[in-house]
């Protein structure tokens, strides 16, 4: 009888221990789930979804728990959109080169933020590459053409970024069109003075795009006017 309670007390503080450590498992499981929901919740990780939705306005409204929806500025808050509006240009079609401004869209009368570049090839002016910035995508294509005849687009099949000795793949969104990662969009608001170039692949093989400083710090004013600086 008494060696039977001995074992009993000797039982009571080992279940209280299995039971405390089970439940410190349980917490430190949960935080890391949270976690990773949380992190999940951002862009680089929406990529099909961004696709589907076919523009980042139409994906916010759908799902605002985004990060870019929760902390940036867009069409889905257009008080604070118009305020920005109100410190840069606004343009109908296209904006001057190397500036950010809204373009009116000609056929959605839509106000985009773009910031629209050219790297032009010295030895043909009429032949090089375009770029436009939006928040977090770009459009790229290589253009050709010459005196009488009608210019000639080439998408690239693949783009990677080179800025600060890092590199940064772009996922294809369209043709033409591509996702920005936040790795580089982190990478150009906190070094808008480091040169930013991309390796664009075509069906006539490699091409070095070079964007201007001027672009890079017009994109980076961007970012941090539509907030976007606060996401990464």
């Amino acid at each position: 009888m008494g060696m039977g309670l001995r074992l009993e007390k000797l039982q009571m503080p080992m279940e209280r221990r299995i039971a405390t450590t089970v439940a410190l498992l349980t917490v430190l499981a949960s935080a890391n789930v949270r976690a990773q929901g949380f992190q999940s919740t951002g862009l680089d990780y929406r990529i099909v979804e961004l696709k589907q939705a076919r523009s980042l306005a139409a994906l916010c409204l759908k799902e605002p728990q985004v990060k870019e929806c929760r902390f940036a500025i867009g069409e889905w808050k257009p008080d604070e959109l118009e305020r920005v509006k109100l410190e840069v240009p606004a343009c109908f079609d296209q904006c001057m080169l190397d500036v950010f401004g809204f373009y009116k869209d000609p056929e959605t009368l839509r106000e985009i933020p773009a910031v629209r570049t050219k790297d032009f090839d010295a030895a043909a002016p009429s032949r090089g590459f375009e770029v436009t910035f939006y928040p977090v995508a770009l459009r790229l294509f290589r253009y050709e053409g010459c005196a009488g005849c009608a210019l000639i687009y080439q998408y690239p099949t693949k783009v990677t970024a080179r800025m600060g000795g890092q590199s940064f793949n772009l996922p294809i969104l369209a043709r033409g069109g591509y996702y920005v990662p936040s790795g580089l969009r982190r990478a150009i608001t906190s070094s808008p003075a480091s040169p930013l170039s991309f390796q664009a692949t075509t069906s006539e093989g490699e091409f070095t795009v070079n964007i201007s400083s001027n672009a890079v710090g017009e994109y980076a004013k961007m970012l941090r006017l539509l907030k976007y600086d606060q996401v990464l």
